[in-house]
């Protein structure tokens, strides 16, 4: 039989294997309690990457939701090459969306502004009158009002423009277009309500006070016709176009009615543009119409007064031109 030990007093003395159990068990538990923080800090971990990989699942779903297709952006290349007048690269950028999407209603329309920008009439005529029986058939008409200014056939363009501008009843450009074809086929009368339309929506568009000062000038207000000049800031070379053509058209409608305006127009001023190279319009401070203007496309205030001329017309080329 073993003895416990006894101290020198006669207590006695733990055993040794008794106090390595004592010991263990508080390690033991210990580590238990270590474990258990470890494990909570760990799911916690967890708990906030998925919370944070949700967050970014959100906002990537708005990221695709606000994010433009590529059709649409390869069309805002076109509309960009072509509001900087490079109609050429619009076209090839137009090449490259056909082989990829296909035609589109949308296409067939800055296709058609295009070919006829790039002295293409014939395949733009037909681009157009595919518009026609469409939501973009106000377009159409309006491109073969403006074909046909073009040529020098005013009549026949302020009828196709006044079916675009039925369609577009606010727009001062295509009003401006119309009131410039009546005027130029010998319809002053029917010139003034378009033009006043258009000078009122846009009273800082250079092109719309070009014609309206035209028009100024034909009825016999020099004075009116170069406040309207002086408010456009046209350049000297833009105004002596306008007085030009204003002459032109004296003589026309001096000649017997029966020969027609285009005929007697001479072929530069039926084809070329009446404003051109047009300066930024400085806006005084104290008119609130003139103000607007600082909103006004730079397309529009540095265009022709019956459109903007292509590439080649601006490099000195004798084309014909128009605004789409």
């Amino acid at each position: 039989m073993q003895m416990e030990p006894r101290s020198a007093w006669g207590r006695r003395v733990p055993c040794g294997n008794g106090l390595l159990r004592g010991v263990s068990l508080a390690a033991l538990v210990g580590l238990a309690g270590c474990a258990t923080q470890s494990s909570t800090a760990m799911e916690l971990y967890h708990e906030q990457q998925e919370q944070q990989a949700m967050i970014q699942q959100k906002q990537d779903e708005v990221d695709r939701a606000n994010r433009p297709t590529k059709p649409e952006l390869v069309m805002s290349m076109i509309r960009q090459a072509q509001d900087q007048g490079r109609w050429f690269a619009s076209l090839a950028y137009i090449d490259a969306y056909r082989q990829q999407f296909g035609e589109s209603v949308d296409l067939t329309r800055v296709r058609a502004d295009a070919l006829r920008m790039t002295a293409q009439p014939e395949a733009a005529e037909q681009a157009y009158r595919a518009l026609l029986n469409g939501p973009q058939a106000g377009a159409g008409w309006r491109g073969l009002g403006l074909l046909a200014g073009g040529q020098g056939n005013f009549a026949g363009a302020a009828d196709d423009l006044a079916k675009a501008a039925a369609a577009y009843p606010t727009d001062a450009l295509v009003l401006s277009d119309l009131g410039y074809a009546r005027l130029r086929a010998g319809d002053a009368a029917g010139a003034r309500v378009p033009l006043g339309q258009a000078a009122e929506l846009e009273p800082g568009n250079a092109k719309v006070l070009g014609n309206l000062a035209l028009l100024l000038l034909h009825e016999g207000d020099a004075a009116g016709a170069n406040r309207v000049m002086e408010q456009a800031a046209l350049s000297p070379d833009a105004r002596a176009r306008v007085q030009e053509l204003a002459a032109a058209m004296r003589v026309s409608a001096a000649r017997p009615r029966a020969v027609s305006v285009a005929a007697q127009a001479p072929a530069a001023s039926a084809s070329r543009p009446v404003v051109r190279n047009l300066e930024a319009a400085p806006q005084a401070a104290n008119s609130a119409e003139v103000g607007a203007a600082a909103n006004t496309d730079a397309s529009a205030a540095s265009g022709s007064l019956f459109g903007l001329q292509p590439l080649m017309d601006r490099f000195g080329a004798q084309a014909a031109s128009g605004h789409p």
